[in-house]
């Protein structure tokens, strides 16, 4: 079930996906200020995009860094489990 949205334009009833933009996606008429965000909004969103793209950096970062000095990636062996080799050609039935 989707949500109606609370912003629409005043010209034609589209809905305001983007309220950073300051026209209409569908029809381009102007919007009303009162639909936009306003600038100090629009600064707290900023803030808050770049300490997650930091946060997203740094785990990141961390997430190389464990893997240089473990070893690097984990190396599975999936042979047979008694060790032995099971013979045979490999290939399915034959004629």
């Amino acid at each position: 079930m989707t949500r109606p949205s609370r912003f629409r334009c005043p010209a034609c009833s589209f809905p305001v996906f983007n309220r950073r933009v300051a026209r209409c996606e569908s029809c381009a008429a102007e919007l009303p200020a009162s639909i936009l965000f306003t600038a100090p909004q629009l600064a707290l969103l900023d803030a808050e995009h770049a300490r997650n793209e930091k946060s997203r950096a740094d785990l990141a970062r961390d997430a190389r860094s464990r893997r240089s000095t473990d070893g690097g990636d984990i190396d599975f062996d999936f042979g047979d489990a008694d060790g032995g080799d099971a013979g045979g050609d490999g290939g399915g039935g034959g004629d």
